[in-house]
């Protein structure tokens, strides 16, 4: 069976777009906020710590951990602990994280980053239980 075959995805997916409200470097990597509103779960921040590849030739690559917290219109809060890798191509980046959230209904998503426009676009779906 291939690894395709094996991530089992819902057929419903989502996509909301995040703004950069800051952007915090350090020696050890960049640390990203981001708000928006995400359907389901309502108004949504989001906390990326990114570690760029240790071997300089691979500077485009990297992993991050991160956070992310939502209040529904009706009063229903959720959290998610996120972990996934990044490839940069200039300006834009691409994301892929897997989401354990606190409704538990596990998410994989893939992120398009704007770092000119400092817009986060988010695609994702639950994994099949």
């Amino acid at each position: 069976m291939s690894l395709a075959e094996q991530l089992k995805l819902e057929d419903e997916t989502f996509t909301f777009e995040l703004k950069f409200t800051s952007v915090t470097q350090t020696p050890e990597g960049t640390t990203v906020d981001a708000t928006g509103t995400a359907g389901r779960y309502g108004k949504v921040w989001l906390t990326y710590n990114f570690t760029p590849n240790p071997n300089p030739e691979n500077s485009h690559l990297g992993s991050f951990i991160g956070i992310g917290r939502a209040i529904a219109d009706d009063g229903t809060q959720n959290e998610g602990q996120r972990r996934g890798v990044y490839i940069r191509d200039g300006l834009k980046a691409t994301v892929y994280s897997l989401d354990d959230v606190t409704d538990g209904l596990p998410n994989f998503c893939i992120e398009h980053w704007d770092l000119s426009l400092e817009t986060v676009t988010l695609n994702f779906s639950r994994i099949e239980k």
